[in-house]
């Protein structure tokens, strides 16, 4: 099904949601490993989903739009993008696009590409990103809540003080029509080349040689 282009209004909006949610619940968490941290800041936001009226899946299946490529890296041999890819979430509403979420600790991951692509497809992106400096510049249609926690050393631990309403969102700027146009037309290259290589004999994966 078409979407319009996601407005970052919308992705905006949904951040300032969660800020009210998690606020108004008092979410918060002391002395949890990265994992735990993790799959707390996850919960809460399932439960922002389940309280708004709609219903999610998690490590949910998406397509880069670039055409994947055979890139030889020395003694590796990978894809590039990757042939497949999940977001952390996927939140499905009756009354709009579903809206692509991520949850990192850090700006080091494959995220902001994801949920690029997730935008210029016309739906809604939400990162959020907790600890850290933020560095990375957001692309078009991402919102970004920046939920700053505290850490702790030997053992590495980290505690997120209740969050108060006023956590930082940054925004990335608005979807263009051209790049809209330009998304679907590399995005229907990709869906072409992944028909042509389920027709091909398997090919060999990523190739790593020892010395």
């Amino acid at each position: 099904m078409a979407h319009e282009p996601a407005e970052t209004g919308e992705s905006e909006t949904l951040a300032i949601s969660l800020r009210t949610y998690l606020s108004e619940t008092c979410f918060s968490f002391t002395g949890l490993t990265g994992k735990q941290a993790t799959q707390s800041i996850t919960r809460a936001v399932v439960q922002w989903v389940g309280a708004s009226g709609w219903r999610c899946r998690t490590e949910a299946q998406m397509r880069y739009i670039d055409p994947t490529r055979l890139k030889n890296g020395g003694c590796i041999a990978y894809w590039e993008p990757s042939w497949s890819a999940y977001l952390d979430l996927r939140v499905i509403r009756k009354d709009g696009p579903s809206i692509a979420v991520e949850i990192d600790r850090a700006d080091e991951s494959t995220a902001v590409d994801k949920l690029r692509d997730e935008a210029l497809r016309g739906r809604p992106a939400l990162w959020i990103r907790w600890h850290g400096a933020l560095r990375t510049e957001l692309p078009a249609g991402v919102a970004r809540l920046h939920l700053p926690t505290r850490s702790s050393k030997a053992p590495l631990r980290y505690s997120l003080a209740p969050v108060a309403g006023t956590e930082a969102i940054t925004l990335g700027p608005a979807v263009t029509l051209e790049a809209r146009a330009d998304a679907l037309r590399r995005d229907q290259q990709r869906i072409a080349e992944e028909k042509r290589a389920a027709a091909r004999p398997q090919e060999p994966g990523p190739i790593r040689c020892y010395r």
